[in-house]
């Protein structure tokens, strides 16, 4: 048994993409093998709460891609622990604490539970928010998700429709565009909802009073956000081949923006990171990934070797299945390699069988930096 040291975040609130702001921040010292109830004895005591009135809301997220991860029970302590393990500064995978109010008002024999607000009240906009990055019409009164999203948004309407806008006033609460055209007429204005992350189209004016339009040396240079996000759905099945050079095509065929190879490139990868999330942020994910394989095959052996700074080095897995069918196989075991083709070039070794039908049967593989003497001990 050992101590870990967890960062509390406190009396914040959940913004729509799962990130806790405006928070204050506390600090507690816990065994690493406590229980659910320990945990919360300890987050209530520390932080002084009334359990007889309050009750406490715990989540952590792993990173800006996943979503919240909520503890409720034994499991998803042990499941936090083991992860926390793996990176013990005091920073990171710091708790959300969100306090609840019980309603001692029955309904149906039923104690319903009252949510104390996240986020202002919003509910009005449920139906009509705007969550895709390239809508089709951008009009006054829609309600977007975010600002993120009505940004991309914009950056798209512009690449659609050919012009240049630039930026008058953008912060936490509005963001306001203008005609990069001297005296031109268009502009645009959108501000938050009741201080929500919510955000309203509030004025657009469509009308150019510029020749923008038929100036086509400064159109609006396309950024790989944007075109990533036009081209996402196109990676959606795995199994779909779209290279850069479709990309280009169709962005001149499709919508006459004339892209340049590395451009099409980099929208390729940003399309990739909105479906898949970025490639680094698997690898924090990947103690959390082994610690499941192990307790949903027990008997299974799992590794991770990680460097002095904390990074990834080796990984190496032989499922528990593997290792039981191996006593009906020939005696016979074939060692190959194969390079990777990811973001970060590595290398995948395979242990292999042929079992009593013929068939080949992996018994266990690893992920390393190079086929060299140190990976291979």
């Amino acid at each position: 048994m050992s101590k870990l040291v967890i960062m509390l975040q406190l009396n914040g609130w959940w913004d729509s993409v799962g990130r806790y702001k405006d928070f204050d921040v506390e600090g507690i010292e816990v065994n690493d093998d406590l229980n659910y109830s320990q945990l919360n004895s300890a987050v209530t005591e520390h932080l002084m709460i009334d359990t007889s009135a309050k009750f406490i809301e715990i989540k952590y997220t792993l990173n800006e891609h996943c979503p919240p991860m909520e503890i409720q029970s034994d499991m998803g302590v042990r499941v936090y622990m083991e992860t926390k393990k793996e990176n013990k500064n005091l920073g990171m995978y710091p708790l959300c604490i969100t306090l609840r109010d019980f309603d001692l008002e029955c309904i149906s024999r039923t104690v319903k539970l009252i949510d104390m607000q996240t986020s202002p009240p919003i509910v009005e906009y449920e139906s009509i928010i705007i969550t895709e990055h390239t809508p089709n019409v951008i009009e006054v009164g829609q309600v977007y998700q975010d600002k993120q999203i009505i940004v991309s948004a914009m950056k798209h309407y512009s690449i659609m429709n050919k012009f240049q806008f630039r930026v008058k006033r953008s912060s936490a609460r509005s963001y306001c565009l203008v005609c990069v055209g001297d005296n031109c007429t268009w502009h645009f204005k959108s501000t938050s909802i009741n201080e929500s992350a919510l955000f309203k189209v509030r004025k657009f004016n469509r009308l150019h009073t510029c020749s923008l339009m038929d100036n086509t040396d400064i159109q609006r240079k396309p950024t790989a956000m944007v075109v990533g996000s036009m081209v996402m759905p196109k990676y959606a099945d795995p199994k779909t081949i779209y290279t850069p050079k479709n990309i280009q095509t169709d962005m001149l065929s499709d919508h006459g923006v004339n892209l340049k190879y590395m451009q099409a490139w980099r929208a390729k990868d940003k399309a990739l990171e909105f479906l898949r999330g970025h490639p680094a942020d698997s690898y924090s994910r990947l103690p959390s990934y082994l610690y499941i394989l192990e307790k949903t095959y027990p008997g299974s052996v799992v590794k991770l070797q990680k460097t002095e700074d904390d990074c990834f080095l080796y990984s190496f897995i032989a499922l528990s299945t593997s290792i039981r069918s191996w006593e009906h196989c020939r005696p016979v075991v074939v060692v190959d390699g194969t390079f990777l083709k990811s973001a970060y070039r590595r290398i995948m070794l395979i242990a292999s069988t042929m079992d009593a039908a013929g068939s080949i049967l992996p018994l266990a593989y690893t992920v390393v930096d190079s086929e060299d003497d140190a990976s291979w001990r």
